[in-house]
């Protein structure tokens, strides 16, 4: 029998479940070859290092030492010693604050009671840092992201081709940075975000469909706990508010549904808020306040009138585009969704465009060390949305040239994308220093060269906090300034800062919001710089 036009000549029913499989398998495979969880010094742990040493101190901290508020560090048990364990930062009021939220904490938990009940089995110490707690962390990771591509096969199913949807999850499972935040920094937040935000997607597709107590519990329980996980992604409301809204006029419907199902919506904030309610009563223990901005402790913030979208997308440094090129081809298909999905057109769109915006308003837009830029991860389940409707004009509607020439594309960019994966392990992207000559310098290369380590860039954070964003080379470039005298050189990095209007510009909006002449705020800046250059 000839296949219709559009149709895929074989049968292709095993492809989702198979391809399922395979990201198991392969993401298994991926940790076992790295068996991060067997690193175990202090000063650099596999599993339990970085950003996730607080996602999860409430664990150890409540169900080891007893006490969340972390006042054990003071007068610590015995043979205890905080090698890196925990990371409060200290308020004026003398407590010590965890600055993430408990989210996570919560989602490791079944992993973490597994973990400590089967410490003595291995001969190891119920210390919640041994080998066996990082191994469950890793595996918890995989658990979550397994079941987000799950649910994500389910959802892609009801509106896509087998081979579509196949070929789509493969794309969003090794043509993006989330292979590497799922195994080899398996327990930061983002595999983690990608389940929940999948899980409400379809979740809020329910409630929609049968808008009864049950489902708005459910969705605003889940609404609260991916807040709590990471609470910019808050941004998920406008899946909640325009699922399948298409026109000013069904917008108009849609506010007259929640006023008719107005006792609905009270249970659904109802459940928002009870899901918040011990981090609530934790920061009010800790701060006196129960609404607190903790990342404010360190000095973090968000600079909403200057988000640096351009380099937030498109920078040598982090770019999302440069480092994960794959989801040019998801923003290419949003265009396509408003004639062949337009439930999804509105909150697609107005997501991405939202997350853009606040993520390169925060003070590190770059979001720290990491490969990418990690902070979209998050939302890659949507994103594989207008990613399947660009994968089905490629692989069913274009003419067989165009089909055969777009499949090549979307292999390229698996296999660049599993190749950066490669050098950035190998550190040949750097975690934070990349710039155009370096990223250059290595492209597409296997083995490194020396002269990359002399082309680095690194930002000033101390500067960047302040909304000024300096780069200092890791060569040679300012030993002129170094063999000056400090006066001369004080000078000269003045003369540099006066001749970029875009610095000057940062530095401009600095004195306003500090009360500063320009020219004291100018001598300031030059000031650290040319400590930073001439590295006093």
């Amino acid at each position: 029998m000839l296949s219709r036009p559009g149709q895929c000549p074989f049968r292709t029913d095993f492809l989702p479940p198979f391809t399922i499989l395979a990201i198991l398998l392969l993401y298994m495979v991926t940790n076992f070859l790295h068996l991060s969880w067997k690193q175990t010094d202090p000063a650099d742990r596999g599993v339990i290092k970085w950003d996730v040493i607080s996602y999860y101190s409430y664990l150890p901290a409540t169900f080891i030492y007893g006490d969340v508020t972390l006042g054990f560090l003071d007068d610590p048990p015995e043979g205890f010693k905080n090698d890196n364990k925990f990371w409060p930062s200290r308020l004026e009021n003398g407590n010590r604050l965890i600055v993430t939220s408990m989210g996570l904490s919560v989602l490791y938990a079944p992993f973490f009671f597994m973990a400590h009940a089967l410490a003595p089995l291995f001969g190891e110490a119920r210390d919640g840092f041994g080998a066996i707690y990082q191994f469950f962390l890793v595996i918890s990771a995989l658990v979550y992201v397994v079941l987000g591509f799950v649910l994500l096969k389910n959802l892609l199913l009801k509106y896509f081709k087998p081979l579509v949807t196949a070929a789509t999850l493969l794309a969003i499972a090794f043509g993006t940075n989330l292979f590497y935040y799922s195994t080899f920094e398996a327990a930061m937040s983002h595999s983690y975000n990608f389940f929940l935000i999948v899980l409400f997607m379809v979740t809020v597709i329910r409630w929609y469909e049968k808008p009864g107590v049950v489902w708005a519990l459910l969705t605003g329980a889940l609404f609260g706990f991916i807040t709590l996980v990471r609470p910019t992604n808050i941004l998920v409301i406008f899946i909640l508010v325009l699922w399948d809204v298409k026109s000013w006029k069904e917008f108009t419907g849609r506010i007259g549904f929640f006023l008719h199902k107005f006792h609905l919506v009270l249970l659904m904030m109802a459940a928002f808020i009870a899901v918040w309610i011990p981090q609530l009563l934790y920061w009010k223990a800790i701060t006196g306040q129960y609404l607190f901005f903790s990342y404010g402790a360190k000095g973090d913030t968000f600079y909403f009138l200057h988000p640096q979208i351009l380099d937030s997308l498109f920078s040598y440094k982090k770019g999302w585009f440069v480092y994960t090129p794959m989801m040019l081809l998801a923003v290419a298909g949003i265009p396509i969704l408003w004639k062949r999905l337009p439930q999804f057109f509105f909150p697609v769109l107005l997501l991405l465009l939202s997350m853009i915006y606040v993520q390169s308003s925060w003070w590190c837009w770059w979001f720290g060390g990491g490969f990418g830029l990690r902070a979209y991860i998050d939302i890659y389940g949507i994103m594989a949305i207008p990613l399947a409707v660009m994968l089905e004009v490629i692989l069913l509607r274009s003419r067989k040239f165009f089909s055969l020439a777009g499949t090549a594309l979307i292999m390229a960019l698996v296999a660049f994308q599993l190749l950066n994966t490669y050098q950035y392990r190998k550190n040949l992207i750097h975690f934070d220093g990349m710039n155009r000559e370096a990223y250059w310098k290595n492209f597409l290369r296997l083995r490194g060269q020396d002269e990359f380590w002399d082309m680095l860039s690194l930002t000033d954070s101390q500067l960047a906090m302040e909304g000024i964003y300096v780069t200092y080379y890791t060569g040679d470039q300012y030993r002129e300034i170094g063999e000056m005298d400090s006066r001369q050189g004080l000078e000269k990095v003045e003369e540099m800062i006066r001749e970029g209007p875009r610095l000057m510009r940062q530095i401009g909006r600095y004195a306003r919001r500090n009360a500063l002449k320009t020219e004291e705020a100018v001598s300031r800046v030059a000031e650290r710089m040319y400590f930073r250059m001439t590295n006093q």
